[in-house]
């Protein structure tokens, strides 16, 4: 059971992804960036953002990172992909119907725990403008202004301890 500050709770079952989950995640990741992050970004960016990513890349994606999904009743409304070469968290998406019940907390949780197993101590990210209050709201520092693919973001680190 996962239980969000302030909202509702939702029994979810966090997993390491599998090759058969690529279809899942990358129609998640595109429905989410459509409907979460309109506000921040023009349907131009969004559509090019969308664009970028591809089945074949979230396949590749699993093959070389650790990714981690997180289910409902068999239905896949989240996931969370981190780079062990470079200790970056690449993403972390969560179905819309779906936010602010704490499925990316438990995702976040779930990968800064595999991460420190693995030994690291300190993870980075850019956050998209639409991410960046959850991830300071969960302890992360924000750094310098960036952009990824052309999206305005925000790098910022988090110490794993």
């Amino acid at each position: 059971m996962v239980v969000g500050p302030g909202s509702a709770s939702v029994n979810v079952q966090i997993r390491e992804a599998t090759l058969a989950d690529a279809e899942p995640i990358w129609q998640l990741h595109n429905r989410s960036i459509l409907a979460l992050c309109a506000d921040d970004y023009s349907p131009a960016q969004l559509a090019d953002w969308v664009a970028h990513s591809t089945l074949a890349r979230q396949q590749t994606r699993l093959q070389q990172h650790r990714v981690f999904v997180a289910e409902q009743e068999g239905q896949l409304i989240g996931f969370v992909r981190w780079n062990p070469a470079t200790n970056e968290l690449c993403s972390l998406f969560v179905d819309p119907d779906f936010v602010r019940q704490g499925v990316a907390t438990a995702l976040m949780d779930t990968a800064c725990q595999d991460a420190r197993a693995c030994g690291v101590t300190e993870f980075w990210l850019d956050a998209s403008l639409t991410a960046v209050p959850f991830y300071q709201a969960t302890g992360w520092q924000p750094g310098k202004p960036m952009t990824h693919h052309g999206l305005a973001c925000l790098r910022m680190t988090k110490q794993l301890g």
